[in-house]
């Protein structure tokens, strides 16, 4: 039989059994010298009584309070944040395509047309897409994206790899992103085949897309869309960075009108009437495209990290 004074202190006993050391109720009436059901009236008294003080620690509670104030701040339809912490650039990456893919597949049977752009955020995007059957959705190339740069982020391949692991088919703008001259541009969307997935692309309940910085690293200029002496003639005029590979200013204009009459694809109008418009960007590098493109109203879904939404909100 126990040799414990009053029943608060074998109480407590009983507590310790079982929440510290992982006793099962059976093994802490047996060394105690009680009866299970006693066991299991202590545990419960315990915790009405407030001796017992179980605490849930939820290791995203942070993520999810910087998402609400990011859409009490600017209004959006939802914000996603990610936990940064040591992340490497391709790792910070790879855990906003799973993100972004997640939140994806939470909305996926209320769309039924899906744009998307291209980029390395993107291709991340679409390596963390799972398979599934989503025959009645169309997906759609949103920008033009062919070159012969070395870079293998073609808009055309990450289309049809989210549209694979969608298990649908997709729809391609096998086109350069930002052609010669506004009359080539017209030309080319004379055509009804090229006008036909323009207007499928302006036509998609959903947009998907990364932000990208201006700079000579940038992935329109590894792409070869712009040269040395582009970028710093653009960087002058206020460029900041590229949405859907329209390039803005910080307060969310379009940069340079000349430039907009050659880019081929959807517009940055286009994206504010989307139902879900999903941009997709993180790392210190990207505050000043983000913050550009919530003052545009170019999207109404981010999918960020807790450093980046923490310099959003300060």
């Amino acid at each position: 039989m126990n040799s414990y004074p009053d029943t608060t202190a074998l109480l407590v006993e009983t507590a310790r059994l079982y929440y510290e050391q992982n006793l099962s109720q059976q093994q802490i009436a047996d060394r105690l010298g009680i009866s299970r059901p006693m066991v299991s009236r202590f545990l419960s008294r315990g915790r009405k009584d407030g001796i017992i003080r179980i605490q849930i620690v939820d290791p995203d509670e942070s993520s999810r309070s910087l998402g609400q104030r990011l859409r009490e701040r600017y209004g959006l339809k939802d914000a996603v944040v990610v936990r940064a912490g040591e992340m490497s650039e391709s790792e910070l990456k790879t855990a906003l395509g799973e993100a972004a893919a997640s939140y994806l597949g939470c909305i996926i049977q209320h769309i039924s047309i899906l744009g998307v752009s291209w980029g390395t955020t993107m291709q991340a995007v679409a390596d963390s897409i799972r398979g599934a059957n989503n025959q009645g959705l169309q997906v759609v190339q949103l920008v033009g994206g062919f070159t012969g740069g070395a870079c293998n982020t073609h808009a055309g391949e990450i289309t049809q790899r989210i549209a694979t692991r969608l298990g649908t088919t997709a729809c391609l703008l096998p086109l350069p992103a930002i052609v010669d001259s506004a009359e080539v541009k017209q030309a080319l969307l004379s055509d009804r085949n090229i006008a036909r997935v323009v207007d499928l692309a302006r036509k998609s309940d959903a947009a998907l897309f990364s932000l990208g910085t201006f700079t000579s690293e940038s992935i329109l200029v590894q792409a070869q869309y712009f040269g040395s002496r582009d970028v710093q003639a653009l960087r002058a005029a206020g460029a900041v960075g590229d949405i859907c590979t329209h390039l803005v200013t910080a307060d969310g204009s379009v940069c340079s009108p000349a430039l907009e009459e050659r880019t081929l694809g959807i517009g940055l109008d286009d994206l504010k009437e989307k139902r879900y418009s999903i941009a997709v960007a993180g790392g210190s590098e990207k505050g000043e495209i983000i913050l550009a493109g919530l003052r545009g109203g170019y999207f109404n879904v981010l999918v960020t990290d807790d450093s980046t939404a923490a310099v959003l909100l300060s």
